[in-house]
Parts: C-alpha cells; structure tokens; sequence
C-alpha cells in the first residue's frame, strides 16, 4: 500500500480501498492525464527535461502516463493521434512512490506541467522522431 502521506504531500489526493487494496487517484481532481505508447512518451518526457517541464510519469503496461496540471476540458489536439487523454472522473490506480513503474514519481516540489505544455512537447517530438519507412 502507498503511503498516503507521501501522495498528499506531492499536492496529490489519493484513495484507498481496502478491499481490493488499490490506491487511486481521481483524474481531473488534482491532476489531469494523457495516455501514450511508452517509447513515444520517453521521448516527450526527454523534450518536457530539457525545457524544465517534465512531471510526474507512470509505466502502465505499454504506455506511459503523463500527468498534467487538472484541466476541466481537457481534449487532445486532433493532430496529436499518439496521445490519449484519460477522461475526468476515471480513477486511475497508483502503484507506491517507490515502485519501479514510476519512471518520476510525484513529490514535493515537483509539478505536473500544463496539458498545453505537453501537448507543445509531443508536436516538438513528433518533429524530431524518426519514422518508420513506409
């Protein structure tokens, strides 16, 4: 189980249940969330790091989970198709801060970006990604 402690003093508000033993958060509370295929969202991740953007991260499976400040409205540019945006009132399960699946875990200090800004920074790895040849 997470310490909830540790989520609260990231600024993150977190659920327990006891009889699934599942931590959650509720997307759109506190933090919003976009979805991508894992090596994509490492590089998004490696642009949000050289602007001094880059948030909290979370390996789901093959994607990545990308946080970002809680955006009411928040939708993907038509035009960024290797985002998904996890719709508002989803809860999302959360493995312990120190659980090797967050590539960063929140913390005190650290905050989500804006969804604009990692919506920014997927156009500017799009740009700079190589391509399969077709």
């Amino acid at each position: 189980m997470s310490s909830h402690s540790e989520f609260h003093a990231a600024g993150w508000r977190v659920d327990h249940d006891p009889r699934t033993d599942r931590t959650t958060i509720l997307v759109g509370d506190r933090v919003s969330a976009l979805r991508a295929p894992a090596a994509f969202a490492a590089h998004v991740h490696r642009v949000l790091a050289v602007h001094l953007q880059a948030g909290p991260v979370l390996a789901d499976g093959s994607d990545w989970v990308l946080f970002t400040q809680p955006e009411p409205d928040a939708e993907t540019p038509v035009d960024l198709t290797e985002l998904t945006t996890i719709p508002n009132g989803t809860r999302l399960e959360v493995p312990p801060l120190t659980d090797s699946r967050w590539i960063t875990p929140p913390r005190l200090g650290l905050s989500a970006p804006a969804h604009q800004v990692v919506c920014s920074a997927t156009r500017r790895a799009m740009l700079t990604t190589p391509r399969a040849a077709a």
